[in-house]
This record gives C-alpha cells, structure tokens and sequence, in this order.
C-alpha cells in the first residue's frame, strides 16, 4: 500500500514538472517582450500590399495587422475615408508603433472575388479589418461620418499590445 501512494506521489510530481516546463518554453521571457516592444515601437506605419509581409512583421513585433479593404476609383466613401483619416498626418503619425497596415485596391466589381475578401466576409467597402499574426480577427471598422483621425487611431491602439509606457 506505501508503494502504491510513493509511486502515486512520484508520478503527479514528475507530472507537474514536465508540464511546468513545457509551459516556462511557451511563455515568452521579458527579454523577449521587450525586443519585440522595441521593435514596435520603431515600426512607421504605412499601407504595404502583401499579407504574408505584414504577418511576419507582425509576428516580430507583437503589432496587430489593419486590413483595408477600399475602390477609391469609384467608392464615394472609401475617398472619404482617404480624403478625411487615412491621409491626415495626425492618423498616419498616430499609427506609428499602433499597427501594420495592408491595403487591398478593389474595382467595383471584384473586391467580392479576393481571397482575403473572402476570407473575412467583406460584404462591402470600405472596410478595415484588425487581425493578429496568425489571421485571427480581432476587430473591425469602416468609415464613419464624424470619426476623427485621432478617434481611429485610438480605435486601432486597443488592439496594439501594452508597453512600458502604458500605450
């Protein structure tokens, strides 16, 4: 009967152990936080054209990705959305270290066509998707009439991870 309890014993300690170490192995350190914070907090925000690109940098620096889905050839308020926020300094300097931005162009007929479209059950434009590294949707938004740059830039910080600082 001691047997049984010592060898019982053993086994939920050498248990707790191996998981306890595969779990220390997936948490990043706080060196590791602070490069990628580092390295966010470097990124200028800009409206690239590839998915793939935006997710490795994503992943490097813990930022967020914000889709754009946008026709401004022929959408009267993917121009708003561009004429009032997204071409003001105050969005593109707020954006700074906030997110990775990747823009999808659209003629009117075959936004629905994209595979990203698709993928995110974009039903009209504009429309700005938040997704993290993997895809994962986080949030969205599109054009609001009143929003101010500022009022996106902090819509688009709740997605960004928390620094130092308290960003």
């Amino acid at each position: 009967m001691m047997n049984r309890h010592f060898i019982f014993a053993l086994c939920t300690v050498l248990g707790f152990s191996v998981s306890g170490i595969s779990m220390a192995q997936s948490v990043p350190t706080d060196k590791e936080a602070a490069a990628k914070a580092a390295k966010a907090a470097k990124v200028k925000f800009r409206w690239g054209k590839s998915l793939k690109s935006a997710q490795k940098q994503a992943e490097e620096t813990g930022l967020p990705i914000v889709l754009l889905f946008t026709g401004t050839s022929w959408c009267g308020f993917c121009v708003k959305l561009e004429k009032e926020i997204l071409s003001k300094k105050d969005f593109k300097q707020g954006m700074d270290g906030v997110a990775i931005g990747v823009k999808f162009e659209f003629g009117s007929s075959d936004f629905s066509k994209s595979k990203e479209a698709k993928t995110y059950n974009i039903t009209g434009v504009p429309a700005m998707v938040v997704v993290d590294a993997d895809g994962k949707e986080l949030g969205r938004t599109g054009y609001v009439p009143g929003r101010t740059p500022a009022q996106y830039v902090e819509f688009f910080k709740k997605y960004a991870p928390k620094t130092a600082e308290g960003k």
